[in-house]
């Protein structure tokens, strides 16, 4: 998957991991990924945020958690500037903020 730093961020994960992958097909599509997938064409390694267990054609997907071998991403919070921030939005920076973990390099 070529979307965002999908395939520069999956890449560094399995050459740390010792692996490299035979890549057959490039795409922007995550549904051309759970196709593919569906069919049994290969397997990928995608964000949960887009995770779901079947592909358009109804195919069900299976799916394993890797997160533990999964290197740590850097994550901003944004907002418009000049506009108010809700308190639930405070109080998300907050938990954030205390939930944050600094790597050594």
């Amino acid at each position: 998957l070529t979307v965002d730093e999908t395939e520069e961020n999956t890449g560094k994960l399995l050459s740390a991991l010792g692996a490299k992958p035979h890549v057959a097909f490039r795409t922007r599509s995550v549904e051309a990924v759970r196709s593919l997938v569906a069919t049994g064409a290969g397997v990928a390694l995608l964000p949960d945020l887009v995770y779901r267990p079947w592909s358009l054609e109804g195919d069900r997907i299976e799916s394993r958690d890797v997160s533990g071998s999964l290197p740590a991403v850097q994550v901003g919070v944004v907002w418009r500037r000049g506009s108010h921030l809700p308190d639930t939005a405070r109080e998300f920076i907050s938990v954030a903020q205390t939930q944050r973990v600094t790597r050594q390099r």
